[in-house]
């Protein structure tokens, strides 16, 4: 479906709506100020004005990058703030002053205008950076908080009573009749959004903070920088006993924190080191607040304990001293929190190690390292690359830290480490685990090239092998054998002309010799189709092939065969015609499949076969049964592989790929 409007048009809109939110701010301060001095009325909050204008401004800003991001939609939401204002105190200005025309819609948006309140903190940290839920369960929470929004302040439209601005401005529609229960509502909504609805994005912010890499995972943690900074700042405001200027500047702070840090996170979220300051804010911030805690609690358990008394110095003192005593263990587990185990290399060549230990070979394991040290530093891209192996996890980038990796005094290759942004350093501690996973993969790489070389070894012995067979085959089939057939009939004629002769007896000793010559040839002829499977040799590779898939009607039976597979080392012809016929046997008898279909060519130097059916497919745990490991000897004894997978819409596809270089 083409959407309604474009980019450029979503653009436009986007700084429409905030050069609306901003007017109106302004044009809300102009009117206050003409109405304050002329009658009383609710002073005009600073921090509303930094909501009114800041916010939509920077999901303008958003906007202009990505039109169609729901988060920067979710910040130019507060620009309803600024006409909530404005006509609000166009109802004051009616109700104090003078009679205004169309005084009580204004009335009544000053009922419910301050609704938006309740829904751009709790979402904004479920949708940002990119305005999509990171899971389908996020997605149903962040439905539910905009459906208690929505029904709070649907409640609030129909609510009796004052409003904020001023007493005497009271909403045009209130239901007298249903004061209490809309009032209930509006206030279960409003703390269920405020509240619930704000942990529960904290703790989507933190769960897909310590998933995301890369620009993702730094654009996060400034926008937990920057909810760490309003938190506090209106946490102070909420706590201070006396109403003035100080309480205000908190929260206009506060309240121009959280954008001020997506404007960074989206424009420029390297501009210096967010993920120390992010930690040491978390930790500094817990700590003062156990030392607020301990004191508080201390007051209210002892009630006469005077300010500046001696036992208070010492109940902040012990205080004091648990918080220094605790610093480094809540440090650690606060960054254990936000950035996972990467700032302790300890920890990460540990968890490393425990996902290589189910490996079954040397290059299986070589792979779980590099994606499970890619997964505990967090980093986009993880490679190691030697002249044994060559493995890698995670996506390309062009700056990487790379470590050496030696063993035994060979250099057996390197482990690269992408960066997770251009010209960034990894820290002394992520370097560090580095280099002691360089030192695992080292050895990883040294096991993988002696089994390369015993794979080598064998590969060369069974074409030698093969070969020798081929040659012995030829040699007895075609001299041997014949010479004793021969041998035998020589001896058959003797014996008759013998018993024409009248010696009787010399013709039944021929004869006897004759038959162990027969048997001598029978015994030869098995010994000689045990070395080689006959058809080879009648027919040639192709020809075998097709025999294997003829005379089938269910299922039907085709093949395709490239004419460059007639001539293939001995070892490889050997080999592919017992996967074929182990292959081609499977599928007839077990896959009730209705067609089967097999492939023989060669590609980039390696014999290719694949054997697939339509049939029933592989079941949910497939057990590899003689036939299967048989198949997968007989490649491995070759140097080659093969692949069991299972074909999309049902059925099963054997792939073999064996080298032809000796």
């Amino acid at each position: 479906m083409k959407p309604v409007l474009g980019d450029r048009a979503l653009v436009r809109a986007a700084w429409t709506v905030a050069a609306a939110g901003v007017l109106s701010c302004a044009g809300a301060v102009l009117l206050h100020r003409w109405v304050a001095a002329r009658a009383e009325v609710t002073p005009l909050y600073a921090a509303d004005l930094v909501l009114g204008t800041v916010w939509p401004v920077v999901g303008a800003l958003v906007a202009a990058r990505q039109p169609r991001n729901r988060a920067a939609w979710l910040l130019l939401l507060t620009s309803a703030i600024g006409p909530y204002l404005l006509l609000a105190h166009y109802a004051a200005a009616d109700a104090l002053v003078r009679p205004l025309p169309g005084a009580a819609f204004g009335a009544w948006v000053a009922s419910w205008g301050f609704a938006v309140y309740w829904l751009s903190v709790p979402l904004l940290p479920i949708l940002f950076p990119d305005g999509r839920a990171p899971s389908r369960r996020w997605g149903l929470f962040a439905k539910a908080v905009a459906a208690a929004g929505a029904c709070a302040a649907l409640a609030a439209m129909f609510h009796p009573g004052g409003t904020d601005v001023s007493p005497r401005v009271v909403n045009p529609l209130g239901v007298a009749a249903l004061d209490a229960p809309l009032g209930l509502a509006a206030m279960a909504g409003s703390y269920a959004t405020l509240f619930f609805g704000t942990l529960g994005g904290v703790a989507c912010l933190v769960w897909r903070g310590r998933r995301a890499t890369g620009v993702e995972r730094d654009q996060l943690q400034w926008l937990m920088f920057g909810g760490l900074v309003m938190g506090v700042c209106l946490g102070f405001a909420a706590l201070y006993s006396q109403a003035g200027l100080l309480p205000e500047v908190a929260l206009s702070i506060g309240l121009f924190a959280l954008p001020a840090s997506i404007v960074v996170a989206v424009l420029r979220h390297r501009l210096f080191d967010v993920e120390a300051l992010l930690g040491r804010s978390v930790v500094y911030t817990l700590l003062s607040g156990f030392v607020l805690a301990a004191y508080a609690l201390a007051v209210i358990w002892l009630g006469r304990l005077a300010t500046g008394s001696t036992l208070g110095y010492l109940l902040v003192g012990a205080a004091a001293v648990t918080v220094a005593a605790g610093h480094g263990a809540v440090q650690r587990w606060v960054e254990s929190l936000l950035f996972g185990h990467r700032r302790d290399p300890y920890a990460v060549v540990s968890r490393v190690g425990r996902q290589v230990a189910p490996a079954g070979e040397p290059v299986e394991a070589l792979e779980r390292l590099v994606d499970a040290l890619r997964r505990e530093l967090e980093v986009p891209y993880v490679a190691f690359a030697g002249p044994a192996a060559e493995v890698s996890s995670g996506s390309p980038v062009a700056d990487l830290h790379t470590v050496p990796c030696p063993a035994l005094g060979r250099d057996l290759g390197e482990l690269r480490v992408g960066l997770r942004h251009p010209g960034e350093r990894l820290l002394p501690q992520e370097r560090e685990a580095v280099a002691e996973v360089a030192g695992r993969a080292a050895t990883l790489a040294y096991a993988a090239g002696l089994v390369q070389d015993v794979a080598a070894s064998r590969a060369r012995i069974v074409a030698a092998r093969e070969e020798e067979r081929r040659r012995l085959r030829a040699d007895l089939h075609d001299g041997l054998g014949p010479a004793l057939a021969g041998t035998a009939h020589q001896l058959d004629a003797l014996a008759r002309r013998l018993g024409r002769a009248g010696h009787e007896e010399w013709s039944q000793r021929l004869r006897g010799q004759r038959d162990r010559v027969k048997a001598a040839v029978g015994d030869l002829r098995t010994v000689v189709q045990g070395l080689r499977p006959p058809i080879l040799d009648q027919l040639g590779l192709p020809g075998a092939l097709r025999e294997l898939v003829s005379g089938y009607e269910t299922p039907a039976c085709s093949h395709l065969i490239g004419p460059e597979c007639a001539d293939l080392p001995a070892a490889v012809e050997v080999a592919a015609y017992r996967i074929a016929a182990e292959a081609v046997n499977n599928g007839v008898r077990h896959s009730a499949a209705g067609s089967l279909r097999l492939l023989a060519e060669i590609s980039d130097g390696r014999f290719v076969l694949t054997v697939e059916d339509n049939g029933r497919g592989l079941p949910a745990r497939p057990r590899a049964g003689v036939g299967l490991g048989s198949m997968r000897e007989r490649a491995e004894e070759v140097g080659g592989r093969l692949e069991l997978l299972a074909v999309p819409g049902g059925g099963t596809r054997v792939r073999a790929v064996l080298p032809l270089k000796e």
